[in-house]
C-alpha cells in the first residue's frame, strides 16, 4: 500500500492518499471497459477487483481468460472487517436487525 507521496509534507500527502483511498472503496461505479478485438489480452488485479464480463464482441471470436495469482503475498482475512454492504451503508432494516447494527 502506498504510504507516502514523495515532495510532499506528510500532513499534505495524508489527506491526498486518504481522499483517493476514500474515493476508491466508496464507489463501486469507477470502472474500466475493455472492448476485446481478437488477440487482445486483458490483466487486473483480481484481489480487490470485481470483474463483470459484458457481451460486446458479438461472439464472432471466441474469449479466453485465465486467472492468474501471485505467490508473493500471504492472504490476509480480517474477521472483523464490514462487509461490502456495511461498508458503503447500504444494509436494509432486515439486514441491519439480523447483524445487529444499530444507528
Amino acid at each position: 500500500m502506498t504510504v507516502r507521496i514523495v515532495g510532499l509534507d506528510k500532513a499534505e500527502s495524508d489527506v491526498i492518499l486518504n481522499y483517493l483511498y476514500d474515493v476508491y472503496e466508496k464507489n463501486v461505479d469507477i470502472q474500466v471497459r475493455f472492448k476485446w478485438t481478437p488477440g487482445t489480452s486483458a490483466l487486473w488485479d483480481n484481489r480487490i477487483t470485481i470483474h463483470n464480463a459484458s457481451w460486446d464482441y458479438g461472439g464472432r471470436h471466441p474469449r479466453h481468460g485465465t486467472r492468474v495469482t501471485s505467490l508473493a503475498e500471504v492472504p490476509y482475512y480480517d474477521p472483523n472487517a464490514p462487509t461490502r454492504r456495511q461498508a458503503l451503508g447500504l444494509l436494509d432494516d432486515q439486514e441491519k436487525s439480523d447483524l445487529g447494527v444499530t444507528e
